[in-house]
């Protein structure tokens, strides 16, 4: 039954992530944005890179940075620790 359940967990994510993509392309930008506004837990930007492994680290802090002037998410911590949630 752990089976099933893992299984059916993992199509779920893939169903999750398809629907930021749909049919038309999708920028760097709006992928890495849905990854922070979707995270239930306050998430890292290697952690956002471990998702997204085709966007550079410098567009990921780019996109953030972006969000935090905007007041789309918050900062949370500095340095190595530092993690970021929606508003």
């Amino acid at each position: 039954m752990e089976f099933l359940t893992t299984v059916y967990l993992c199509y779920k994510e893939l169903d999750k992530r398809f629907a930021v993509v749909g049919t038309c392309k999708v920028t760097k930008q709006a992928r890495i944005e849905a990854t922070v506004l979707n995270s239930l837990t306050p998430i890292s930007k290697s952690d956002i890179g471990k998702n997204l492994p085709d966007v550079s680290p410098t567009t990921i802090e780019a996109v953030l940075g972006q969000m935090v002037r905007t007041g789309t998410i918050k900062k949370i911590g500095s340095g190595r620790n530092t993690r970021h949630i929606k508003n």
